[in-house]
C-alpha cells in the first residue's frame, strides 16, 4: 500500500504574492541603480565652483562741498557715460552777493574819479560792460536758487505737501529771474561788440599807457569779476559709465559733503564671471581652461567659456556665494580661496550677480 500523499497545489495568488516580497523588490532595486549610473555619467557633472556674474559699480561724487540742485537722474533711469545726473552750486550764494557787492562798490569808486571824466569812451565802455556783468552774475546766482527752489516745490506740491499759492510764487519767482537773465545777457552780447570795435581802434586814438593806475584797476576788477563767476558757477556731475541709476542718496536742495557718494551707477552687463577655488587649494586651473557655464534659473542654460585670469594669494569668499555654498556667513571672513575669473560665454546674457556652476572640463 503506498502511503505518499499527492502534493498540494500552490495557489497562483500565492505564487504571485512571493514574487513581489522576495523578487520584485531586487528587480526594482538593480533597476533604479543601474537607472541612477546611467543618469549620473550622462545627464550629471559634479560642480566643482560657484561663480558669480560679476557686479561693475561705480559711485558718482562731488568734490567740493555745496547744495545740490538741477537732479534730472532717477531710480532705474539708464544713462550712459558723461550724460549729467545734476549740478552742485559750491558757493553760498550769500557769499557771492558779497563779492559782487564789493566789485560793484570798488567799480563804482573808479568810475567817480576825476581821472575817469579824461579817459577814452574805451575805458568807460569797458567800465559799462563790468558793471553789467556784474549784474549779469547777481541774477544767475539768484536763478541758481530759485531753480533749486522751484523743483523742491514742485515736488512738494506733486504729492499735496504744498498750497498752489506757494507753488505759483517759486515758479513765478523763477520766471522773472530767467526773463531777467536773458535781458541782462542780451545787453552784454550788444555792449561787447562795441567794446571790440573800439579796442581794435585804440592804437590810433591817444590813450594812457598800459601801466596807467586806471587801466591795472579795471584789469584787476576783471580778474576778481572772473574769478567770483567762476566760484558761483554750479560744477556738473556726470556718469563715469554706461548703466542704470541704481541708487539716490541725496535730493535736490540737500547739502552735500566733499567726497560723499550721491548717486551709484551699475552697468547694465556683466564683463566676466567671478569664483573660488575653496581651501585647501589642488591644482589650480590654467588660464585658458575651457570651462562649462551652467545657469540656475529656468530653464537652464549652458555655454562653453575659459578661464580669463587666475588670483595669485587666498582672499575671502564673497558672502552671496557663502550663502549659495549653504556656508555660515560671519563679520569676520573664515572662508579663503583663490579667485578666479572666466569669460561670458557668448549668446548667454547674464544678470550682474547672478549665480552660475563652473565645472572645469579635462
Amino acid at each position: 500500500m503506498d502511503d505518499a500523499l499527492p502534493p498540494i497545489p500552490t495557489p497562483a495568488a500565492h505564487g504571485w504574492r512571493r514574487i513581489r516580497q522576495q523578487i520584485l523588490p531586487g528587480i526594482v532595486f538593480a533597476v533604479g541603480v543601474a537607472a541612477t549610473a546611467v543618469i549620473w555619467t550622462q545627464a550629471v557633472a559634479p560642480t566643482t565652483m560657484i561663480g558669480e556674474a560679476e557686479t561693475v559699480r561705480a559711485e558718482v561724487r562731488s568734490a567740493q562741498a555745496g547744495t545740490l540742485t538741477q537732479v534730472s537722474a532717477k531710480l532705474f533711469q539708464s544713462v550712459r557715460a558723461g550724460d549729467t545726473l545734476a549740478h552742485v552750486v559750491v558757493t553760498d550764494p550769500q557769499v557771492v552777493e558779497a563779492s559782487l557787492g564789493v566789485i560793484r562798490a570798488e567799480i563804482e569808486v573808479m568810475r567817480q574819479t576825476s581821472e575817469l571824466r579824461t579817459l577814452l569812451d574805451y575805458e568807460r565802455l569797458m567800465l559799462d560792460l563790468m558793471s553789467e556783468r556784474v549784474k549779469l552774475t547777481t541774477l544767475k546766482s539768484q536763478l541758481y536758487q530759485a531753480e533749486s527752489n522751484f523743483t523742491r516745490a514742485k515736488s512738494l506740491h506733486t504729492g499735496k505737501l504744498l498750497t498752489d499759492e506757494r507753488f505759483e510764487e517759486a515758479q513765478n519767482t523763477r520766471d522773472s529771474l530767467l526773463a531777467q537773465v536773458k535781458v541782462q545777457t542780451e545787453l552784454v552780447a550788444r555792449i561787447d561788440p562795441e567794446l571790440q570795435r573800439l579796442a581794435s581802434t585804440a592804437g590810433n586814438l591817444p590813450s594812457p599807457s598800459a601801466t596807467h593806475p586806471l587801466r591795472a584797476s579795471l584789469k584787476l576788477q576783471e580778474e576778481k569779476l572772473r574769478l567770483t563767476e567762476a566760484q558761483m558757477r554750479p560744477v556738473a556731475l556726470v556718469a563715469p559709465i554706461d548703466g542704470i541709476v541704481s541708487l539716490v542718496n541725496r535730493r535736490a536742495g540737500e547739502a552735500v559733503a566733499p567726497g560723499e557718494p550721491i548717486f551709484q551707477i551699475t552697468a547694465a552687463g556683466a564683463p566676466s564671471i567671478v569664483g573660488f577655488v575653496r581651501t585647501p587649494v589642488g591644482t589650480l586651473p590654467a588660464p585658458g581652461a575651457a570651462v562649462e557655464v551652467r545657469t540656475r534659473s529656468l530653464p537652464r542654460r549652458t555655454g562653453t567659456a575659459t578661464i580669463a585670469q587666475v588670483g595669485a594669494h587666498l582672499e575671502p569668499i564673497s558672502p552671496t556665494l557663502l550663502a549659495a555654498l549653504h556656508l555660515p556667513v560671519t563679520a569676520v571672513p573664515t572662508e579663503l580661496g583663490v579667485r578666479v575669473h572666466v569669460t561670458v560665454p557668448t549668446g548667454l546674457a547674464l544678470l550682474p550677480g547672478e549665480q552660475v556652476d563652473l565645472v572645469l572640463k579635462d
